[in-house]
């Protein structure tokens, strides 16, 4: 369940969250990780955030303190200001509606219909509301709401606490996406595969959620990164190859770009994005080394 969260939109953990009451948990022992990249004249720091989290994990250290406090612009997937959440509620209707006469079940099995239809009594939701709404935005609906009931807020995210800090401090704030960007990249599926992004969500929510999503918690705040690679790539096998091109290694691909390109500049950057794009074959880290680019880090 966690590798959907940790690879989805930033901006959905705020527009398609509810409050929900947060467990706390108990403080990891190790650090989440953190990369550097440094030339003589700029330096950036990469961190994996989570866009949502339970109260009470620990994740705050004093490397990271010390990197955010350096940095005069603060960079993020997307803006999670009120603009940015109405743009990304607006491409979310302008996109996510079934087409006119058809209904949402007609794209599953038989056994996820029935899987649906638990999932709709589960939360009180509509029927004939999800019947007219696109599998991608059904999807990423019931991940949030699976991870609310566990005790996952986007209060407790990276971003949103990191947010609040560099307003407070007048950091330049920055971002790799729109928030209509960061809908295309779902409602553009082919659509078997976003049926599938459903139908795998689905199966996902009635399994062990709650054990899954603490696991992966405890991986990145420990700085586990073999432990979260490894679930993190169990997720992404049976996502399948077309949605994890759409929803990590092509953005990775644009965003080691735009890195890259910052190093011809000068100053402190503190980037946080979600830990999936760090992670694994074709991350963000190792299409920055592939280009020569010494990333100090795990």
């Amino acid at each position: 369940m966690r590798g959907w969260i940790a690879g989805l939109l930033g901006a959905a953990a705020w527009a398609l969250a509810a409050c929900s009451p947060a467990a706390p948990t108990a403080a990891p022992a190790g650090e989440p990780a953190l990369w550097r990249i440094a030339d003589s004249d700029s330096e950036i720091w990469i961190f994996g955030s989570v866009h949502m989290l339970p109260a009470g994990v620990e994740w705050r250290n004093d490397r990271l303190n010390a990197a955010f406090a350096s940095a005069d612009e603060f960079i993020t997937e997307t803006a999670t200001g009120p603009e940015a959440l109405e743009a990304f509620q607006q491409a979310s209707t302008q996109h996510g509606a079934m087409p006119a006469g058809e209904r949402l079940s007609d794209r599953l099995s038989r056994q996820d219909q029935v899987r649906l239809r638990r999932a709709i009594n589960a939360n009180g939701l509509d029927s004939a509301a999800v019947e007219g709404t696109r599998p991608w935005l059904v999807a990423l609906q019931l991940s949030l709401m699976a991870a609310m009931r566990e005790g996952q807020s986007p209060d407790n995210g990276v971003e949103n606490i990191l947010f609040a800090e560099a307003a407070r401090d007048g950091k330049r704030m920055s971002y790799f996406e729109t928030p209509d960007e960061q809908v295309r990249i779902l409602a553009d599926l082919p659509p078997d595969e976003e049926a599938h992004f459903l139908a795998v969500t689905l199966r996902e929510i009635e399994g062990d959620s709650a054990a899954a999503m603490a696991a992966m918690d405890e991986a990145w705040a420990e700085g586990d990164t073999v432990t979260l690679d490894r679930m993190l790539a169990e997720q992404w096998r049976e996502a399948g190859p077309v949605v994890h091109e759409a929803m990590i290694l092509r953005r990775n691909r644009a965003w080691a770009d735009e890195i890259a390109e910052r190093l011809d500049s000068s100053g402190t950057i503190f980037i946080a994005v979600g830990a999936a794009h760090l992670l694994g074959d074709g991350s963000v880290i190792d299409l920055l080394r592939d280009r020569g680019v010494t990333v100090e880090g795990p």
